[in-house]
């Protein structure tokens, strides 16, 4: 969906929500954003996709730590559509769940389903990308401006800091793709002798990101490197470069740390990613539910930092995964 249609449907779904919240208040936004316990420990978690590796792995996590938080924990596929995601918080509402935690679909969009909780006096913890409006109890996020920095100064070192690259960027409706972006192009800006030719986006889609790059290796066969603002892009991307017999000349850099990229990493068909451990982000995410279901205080956002894979710490990133008890997203060649 483009930028102008989400904002669209985001107004659209505002609207319905407005009706919704007049006749389903049980509480103040004051009292949501303040984390009060309700007493029930139950959490509905809504994803904005599961046919992505990395949404999979988080809802991996957050139900292993639901069973050591005690959290009564319902998993929902929003399927990468506003009105499904807001069809879902409008049922979990409905049905009064304590918590109702939310990976949005887009960050505009996602305000609807936050205000309709709000309304309803139910806490929100939001996670990945984070809504535009509303209150929240918690915000949990990867650093994604320091996330796109890391990348480019990879990207840079595996070039010696000279060469001409393609930028393919998120869906471009949600933060966590404004901010990869932005921290990569300042970043890479300090590289005078880096040349940007490229820069198209292909929505984290893997599919997407190899029409994208077969597109533009058309236009520019002769580039260095590419960046991708997340490993299932930069999966597409290596598939386009294969196409061309072009895997591991052209350096590739992605982020999210998925096992097919760890595996070309070692491999040596990629360069890098920006890691940021879905699973743990999952575990997290339902460990602070748990201490607001409980009435506990939790901090109104929650920062994690990603750790730069290269072919020379692939192996100790796997390592800490299985120390996570995410063993799934290892490759079986580096389960050791």
């Amino acid at each position: 969906m483009s930028v102008t249609r989400t904002v669209r449907a985001a107004a659209a779904l505002a609207a319905v929500t407005a009706l919704a919240l007049t006749g389903c208040s049980r509480g103040s936004a004051s009292d949501t954003a303040s984390a009060k316990g309700s007493g029930k420990k139950t959490a509905t978690l809504i994803m904005s996709t599961l046919n992505n590796p990395f949404f999979v792995s988080v809802g991996n996590g957050a139900k292993s730590q639901a069973a050591k938080s005690g959290v009564k924990l319902s998993v929902q596929n929003a399927n990468n559509s506003d009105s499904t995601a807001l069809n879902l918080a409008t049922t979990a509402v409905s049905k009064q769940v304590g918590a109702l935690i939310i990976d949005p679909v887009s960050s505009t969009s996602a305000t609807a389903s936050v205000k309709q909780a709000n309304g309803a006096g139910i806490p929100v913890m939001a996670f990945d990308r984070k809504p535009e409006g509303g209150k929240l109890a918690s915000f949990i996020g990867y650093d994604a401006i320091q996330a796109g920095r890391n990348a480019a100064d990879a990207l840079a070192k595996s070039l010696g800091e000279k060469g001409t690259i393609v930028e393919i960027q998120g869906l471009l409706g949600t933060n966590v793709a404004q901010d990869r972006s932005k921290g990569f192009e300042e970043e890479i800006a300090k590289y005078p002798k880096i040349k940007t030719v490229a820069k198209q986006a292909a929505d984290f889609d893997r599919a997407k990101a190899l029409d994208v790059m077969t597109n533009i290796l058309q236009a520019h066969p002769d580039i260095d490197g590419v960046y991708a603002a997340n490993d299932e892009m930069a999966m597409g991307a290596l598939a386009a470069l294969k196409s061309r017999h072009l895997a591991g000349k052209v350096k590739l850099v992605g982020n999210d740390g998925i096992a097919d990229a760890l595996a070309a990493i070692q491999a040596g068909t990629m360069y890098a990613t920006n890691a940021e451990s879905p699973y743990a982000l999952g575990q997290k995410v339902v460990s602070l539910t748990g201490q607001v279901l409980d009435g506990k205080k939790v901090s109104a956002a929650e920062t994690l930092q990603g750790k730069l894979v290269t072919k020379s710490t692939v192996q100790e990133y796997a390592q800490y995964l299985v120390s996570i008890g995410d063993s799934a997203d290892v490759p079986a060649a580096l389960r050791k």
